[in-house]
C-alpha cells in the first residue's frame, strides 16, 4: 500500500493454524498504516487457504517453489520491503494491539534508532501467558540504548532482545546485510550486534508480544540436532556455548578500536565465565579463568557480574574483603584517594 510506514513480513512454513492467529493479530493492531507480506517457503499444508481467507487488501502472499531455508526466507522478506520500517513476525508468535503504534511512533520521533525492541511475554499452545521478561532494566516507559552500550549489554545478556518484538529501521538492517546463513540458530543476535555498530537501540518496557516457546521452535530444534533437547542444563550450555560463538565470530569480523575490542571480549568471556560457573565449574578452574581474564583486562573487576560470580564463588564476607583488595589494585590511578600528607 502506498500509505504504509511498516512492513510486517510473516515467514511460515507448515504452521497454518498458528499462522491464522499471527495474522489476526496484525489486522488488530490500533495502527493501520501497514503492509502485511506472508512469505510462504513451500509449505504443503493448508498455509495458502487460510491467507486466502481473510480476503484483506492489506496481505501480500508469496509463495516458493522448494525450500529456501528460514534464514533465506527472512532475508527474501527484507529484500520485499519498501516501506520505512520492518518487523519480521514469527508464524507461531502473536503481536499485541499496540505493537506497531507504539514502535513506529518511537522510531520517528528518535532517528538514531536502528530498532526498537520491548518486554515481552511467553505464551503457551494456547496463547495463555506462561511467563514475562524484560530483556533491559529501566525505569522509565521508554529508553533510549547508546549504540555502545547496547553492543555492551549484547555481549552478556541472556536474551539479548526478542526477535518477535522488534522493529527495524529498513535501512538499519539492509545496510547490516540482513542474516548470515553461516551464523546459525542465533543468526539473529549476530545481526543485532552488526546493526549496534552503527545505530541506537529503543526499548519498551512493557510487553508488546505474545512469543511461543515450543519444540518445533529454533532454539529446541538446535538443542535436538544436538541430542540435548530433553536436557534443560545440557541445552543452557549448548546456548551459552553458541551465543559466545556468534559473539566472538562478531568480534573477530568487526573493525573497532583497540581498546574498545578488548573491552568487549572481556565481557564476552565474563558471561561464558558466569554460565560455566552457574554449570557447576570446580572453583579453581573459576578462578585461574578469572585471573587471566583480569590480567587481559584488569578493569573488568568494575563489572557487576564479577562481583556476582566472586559472591557465589567465595560466599558474603569473604567475597567483601576479596572485592576490596581486587578494587585497589586494579581501579585506574585517577580514581584512588589522594595520598595523606
Amino acid at each position: 500500500m502506498s500509505d504504509a510506514k511498516i512492513t510486517v513480513g510473516i515467514p511460515t512454513f507448515n504452521r497454518a493454524e498458528w499462522l491464522r492467529e499471527a495474522i489476526e493479530s496484525v489486522l488488530a493492531q490500533t495502527y493501520t498504516g501497514f503492509r502485511l507480506i506472508v512469505s510462504d517457503n513451500a509449505s504443503d499444508d493448508d498455509t495458502p487457504d487460510v491467507v486466502r481467507s481473510f480476503g484483506d487488501e492489506r496481505i501480500d502472499y508469496v509463495r516458493s517453489e522448494h525450500n529456501i531455508g528460514s534464514l533465506g526466507n527472512m532475508n527474501r522478506l527484507v529484500a520485499l520491503a519498501d516501506t520505512e520500517f520492518l518487523l519480521l513476525l514469527p508464524d507461531d508468535d502473536i503481536l499485541y494491539p499496540d505493537h506497531l503504534g507504539t514502535t513506529v511512533n518511537l522510531l520517528e520521533r528518535v532517528e538514531t534508532l536502528g530498532l526498537v525492541h520491548s518486554a515481552f511475554d511467553q505464551i503457551d499452545e494456547q496463547s495463555r501467558v506462561i511467563g514475562r521478561i524484560a530483556p533491559v532494566v529501566c525505569h522509565s516507559p521508554t529508553t533510549i540504548e547508546r549504540r555502545d552500550l547496547a553492543l555492551e549489554r549484547l555481549m552478556v545478556s541472556t536474551y539479548g532482545l526478542c526477535f518477535t518484538s522488534a522493529v527495524y529501521r529498513t535501512k538499519a538492517i539492509v545496510e547490516a546485510g540482513g542474516f548470515r546463513e553461516e551464523a546459525g540458530p542465533f543468526c539473529d543476535r549476530e545481526l543485532w550486534m552488526r546493526i549496534a555498530l552503527d545505530w541506537d537501540f529503543g526499548y519498551v518496557a512493557r510487553p508488546l508480544v505474545g512469543q511461543r516457546p515450543h519444540p518445533a521452535s529454533v532454539t529446541l530444534q538446535a538443542a535436538a540436532e544436538k541430542g540435548v533437547e530433553s536436557n534443560e542444563r545440557e541445552r543452557f550450555r549448548l546456548y551459552s556455548q553458541m551465543n559466545f560463538e556468534r559473539r566472538m565470530d562478531f568480534l573477530d569480523r568487526a573493525e573497532l578500536e583497540r581498546q574498545k575490542m578488548k573491552r568487549l571480549r572481556a565481557l564476552a568471556n565474563l558471561q561464558l565465565l558466569v554460565d560455566d560457573a552457574n554449570l557447576g565449574l570446580p572453583s579453581k578452574e573459576v578462578a585461574v579463568r578469572l585471573t587471566d581474564l583480569m590480567r587481559a583486562y584488569p578493569r573488568i573487576v568494575l563489572r557487576r557480574g564479577l562481583w556476582r560470580l566472586i559472591a557465589a564463588e567465595l560466599g558474603g564476607r569473604r567475597a567483601h574483603s576479596a572485592l576490596r583488595g581486587l578494587y585497589a589494585r586494579y581501579q585506574r590511578p585517577a580514581e584512588r584517594a589522594p595520598a595523606r600528607s
